[in-house]
Parts: C-alpha cells; structure tokens; sequence
C-alpha cells in the first residue's frame, strides 16, 4: 500500500470507490474478547487532508482524534447464524472521530485482520479498506502483549505492551480530555462509521448497536503504531499519543448498510475546516 502522503490524500480515492449497490448487505454481530483503544491527538487540518470532503474532523479543546482500534473477535457471524458457525479473529481499525453534517462518528482509514476469509468479505462488502497481516497474542491477567505484522510489507506494525496489573481511571499527564469520563464520552460514544459518497450524492454508513462501554485506562510500555509516523497514514510528529483505555466483553450489532443525506458538502474539507473551533 502506497502511503497517504505519496497519494496526496484520500479524497480522490474516495471519490473513485463510489458505490451503485449499498454496503454492508448482511447484518453481522461479535463480541469484542479484549479490545484497546490507543487514542492519538492530532492536528485538525491534518486529519482534515485524509477525509473525504463530505467528512470533517471532529474537535476537542483544539485537537482532532484517531484511535487504533485492536480488539479480539469472538465468534463473527451474521445475526441469522448461531454463534457455534462464527468467525473468531483479530482485527486492528484505525478509525478517525468525525462529524458528517450534524452528526457525530467515525470513519476508518485502514483496517487490518489476520483471517483471510474476513479481509476478503470486509473490502468486498464494506469500506473498511482491510490488509491482511499476522498477529500474536500473549495474555495473563497483569499484561497484554500484542504484536502485528502485515503480510503486505506495508510499515504499518504494531508492538504494543499493555500494563493491565496497573489499570485505573485516571488519565495521564499527556492526555488533552479533563477526565476520563469525558474523554470517554469522546471517543467511543460513536454509533455510525461513514464511508464514501455514492453516485446519487448520499454517503455510505454502518450503524451499530452494543453494550455499555466501561474503559479502563492503561500504559503501553512498548507503543510502537508504525503507520501512524512512517508515512503510511500520517508522517513523524502528526500523530502523538494521548491514552490507550481498554475494554472487554463488548457485545456489537452491526445493522444493514444505509445512507445519510450528503447534501451538506463543500469544496475541500482542509480548506473549510476551521481550527479555532472547539466542540464541547
């Protein structure tokens, strides 16, 4: 995969995959086992230059957000199959915090996903841009370590170490939310992710339904996202890591592919989007 930076940005790719028949065909349900959310700070007009130009960065005291999303999925399937028939998998989304209108969500610049079966289906059916790549586990109640190699060569890693004996509610100093209960309503209260534009002019969304999400906050003591400084998805220095929270037994539903109205559009979302506006 060619870096963002060597293709400009995303908008003209977005352009390019503009669909005729609706994403998302089959509603699908899983559990998220484990899941971890490191959250990045970055500069709004930034995020701006890698969103389509119906999609503007949503804000928080001055920052934009992107979290890597990494979660263990148990037992995949759509809602009409029994849970013994489903898919159980890793997968890795970098999904960025945005508003499409009046609307709050998130849109996914990359996935990742070590079962060829759910790459293969998620770019066939979806706008997740999937990438095949290897992963490694090793778990025990006082730490996670998750390693990520994509098979493409793309730098576009992961290591990471996560303290669990150590987890807490408290954010850390580098942290730009006041508190995690904030920050959590932020980044995770989010129910739609948005993808292109459609021929017709409206957009491309997934709605989900899950349980309540109860983050725990914890340090990376490796912290290595290789895509989010290598030129991949943003360059050295775009992209600074704010807090990673962790989560587990999340129960999601995701609903059949819709669209929202595109009509509110401009020109270039890096040349609308205004920095000096905060959202509280």
């Amino acid at each position: 995969m060619s870096s963002l930076h060597g293709e400009g940005d995303n908008r003209g790719a977005m352009r390019a995959r503009r669909r005729i028949v609706p994403v998302h065909p089959v509603p699908m349900r899983t559990t998220f086992r484990h899941c971890f959310l490191a959250n990045f700070a970055i500069r709004p007009e930034t995020l701006a230059a890698r969103l389509p130009p119906h999609l503007q960065p949503d804000v928080h005291e001055g920052w934009s957000f992107l979290s890597v999303v990494i979660a263990k999925m148990e037992k995949m399937r759509p809602v009409f199959l029994p849970r013994a028939l489903g898919t159980t998998y890793s997968q890795v989304v970098y999904r960025a915090v945005v508003r499409c209108g009046d609307e709050r969500g998130v849109h996914f610049l990359r996935s990742d996903a070590d079962s060829a079966l759910m790459a293969m289906a998620g770019n066939a059916l979806t706008f997740f841009r999937f990438h095949r790549g290897r992963v490694s586990w090793l778990l025990s109640p006082e730490r996670v370590r998750f390693q990520l190699r994509p098979l493409g060569g793309e730098r576009a890693g992961i290591d990471a170490e996560y303290d669990l004996a150590n987890a807490r509610s408290r954010l850390p100093p580098t942290s730009r939310f006041e508190s995690l209960e904030r920050a959590q309503a932020f980044l995770t209260e989010l129910y739609v992710a948005f993808g292109g534009e459609r021929r017709d002019g409206r957009i491309d969304a997934v709605r989900i339904r899950r349980n309540a999400w109860r983050s725990l906050v914890v340090e990376d003591r490796v912290a290595s996202y290789e895509a989010m400084n290598s030129g991949v998805l943003f360059g050295s220095g775009e992209a600074d890591l704010d807090s990673v929270f962790y989560v587990e037994s999340l129960h999601y539903h995701w609903f059949r592919g819709t669209t929202v109205d595109g009509a509110i559009h401009a020109e270039d979302s890096a040349t609308r989007f205004s920095p000096h506006i905060t959202k509280a």
